[in-house]
């Protein structure tokens, strides 16, 4: 069975077509999928989802490109959505530098999502877009509020930089854009720990081929699992199989 560790079902893409997508999971071998909050309003959603659907987890907070519109009480609103029984993590939260937005701001809100993060005592999922400078001397200086497990979602960087986040012991999720014409990922898969790999659709984004120009959705992920498994020599159903598990340990679901 699989899990797609990265969904965003709440888009309004998908607003008439849930229940169809999570109807379509045992044909696809899919087992469950954590949905994940961006900015307030898709945090909420996560949360309504992993309320209404057993097989959904949710993840809350702010990413990046949200920092312009986060208040204090939208600080406080994270907090409390946290408590929630099937809240199992606090993100998407990180850099993102592809846009022009203050990188001060960003670099604010990210740390004040890893303290709280840590003072809740949930791991954290990372959003990172050519930002890796600032995000190594961040999570070096913020390292001792890093108690809960880190992951790396859409991985998008270089063997050297799994190399350098090595005192982190983060986990690493890939998602579509291993099956581009041009990706070079390879190298990355192989360099992160085998124990530390997790599949991802992070849909409605970065739907894999052959389904490019479709919106992406959770049961596109055997396609992922297989092109993970040709970098390492193994199965997609071998790698569902690891990548499942590895799930499972990061984000404490039984």
């Amino acid at each position: 069975m699989y899990i797609d560790s990265h969904t965003h079902l709440s888009d309004d893409v998908f607003l008439d077509s849930v229940d169809g997508i999570i109807d379509g999971f045992k044909e696809s071998g899919l087992e469950m999928v954590v949905e994940i909050g961006s900015d307030m309003k898709s945090s909420r959603s996560a949360a309504l989802l992993a309320e209404k659907y057993d097989c959904v987890y949710a993840v809350i907070g702010c990413h990046p490109i949200a920092t312009n519109d986060v208040t204090d009480e939208d600080m406080l609103e994270i907090e409390q959505l946290c408590a929630g029984k099937k809240v199992v993590a606090l993100g998407e939260i990180g850099l993102d530098y592809h846009y022009d937005m203050d990188r001060e701001l960003q670099k604010k809100l990210f740390i004040r999502q890893l303290i709280l993060a840590d003072k809740l005592s949930l791991p954290v999922v990372i959003h990172l877009r050519d930002a890796y400078a600032d995000m190594e001397e961040i999570l070096h200086e913020y390292h001792s509020y890093i108690n809960n497990g880190i992951l790396f979602h859409c991985y998008s960087g270089s063997a050297e930089m799994v190399e350098r986040f090595a005192f982190l012991d983060a986990y690493y999720a890939f998602g579509g854009a291993v099956t581009f014409k041009n990706n070079n990922r390879e190298l990355a898969i192989k360099a992160v720990p085998i124990d530390r790999l997790l599949l991802e659709t992070d849909c409605p984004y970065m739907t894999p081929v052959p389904y490019r120009g479709k919106v992406n959705n959770p049961n596109y992920i055997p396609i992922i699992a297989a092109k993970v498994g040709e970098a390492l020599g193994m199965t997609a159903d071998q790698i569902g199989v690891i990548a499942s598990d590895n799930t499972k340990r990061f984000y404490r679901i039984k």
